[in-house]
């Protein structure tokens, strides 16, 4: 079906060239391309610049009228476009953003939870192993002579 609509835009394409061709020719170098006994009113070229300014007038003013039509439809989808982000931010990004928090809740209640049952005990017997062997040290000069020291002096 692709292949069908191709063939007949191209052959349409090529009638369209022929004929401009055809009368460019024809108006301008006089070749009989497209013969006057077949369109009784045929169309010729401008005969002045007055004439070719006038039809680029007209043309220019259909390429305006169809400018205008295209930023009308363009800012219709953008608008249409915005509505369905919206939507889509409303409908999707929204409940993810919820969950994505309810997570975090969760999270930070985990940490604390084990910052509390698990850290906290640690920290303090160790913090009370090193105050016992503070003091003992302080009282017997005990690391002193383990490592091998005596009074501040390496051996």
């Amino acid at each position: 079906m692709r292949f069908i609509a191709t063939v007949v835009s191209a052959a349409i394409l090529l009638f369209l060239v022929y004929l401009v061709v055809g009368a460019i020719a024809d108006g301008y170098f006089g070749a009989d391309i497209i013969p006057d006994r077949a369109v009784p009113d045929a169309w010729a070229a401008p005969d002045s610049w007055s004439e070719w300014r006038d039809i680029v007038i007209v043309l220019l003013g259909l390429f305006w009228v169809l400018a205008g039509i295209l930023a009308v439809i363009f800012m219709a989808a953008l608008i249409a476009l915005v509505f369905v982000v919206r939507k889509v931010v409303r409908e999707n990004a929204a409940p993810a953003l919820d969950s994505l928090r309810q997570s975090l809740d969760n999270i930070r209640g985990t940490t604390e939870f084990a910052g509390e049952t698990v850290a906290s005990p640690i920290i303090r017997v160790y913090a009370v192993a090193k105050g016992v062997r503070a003091g003992l040290s302080a009282i017997t000069g005990l690391p002193d002579r383990i490592r091998g020291r005596r009074h501040g002096k390496k051996r």
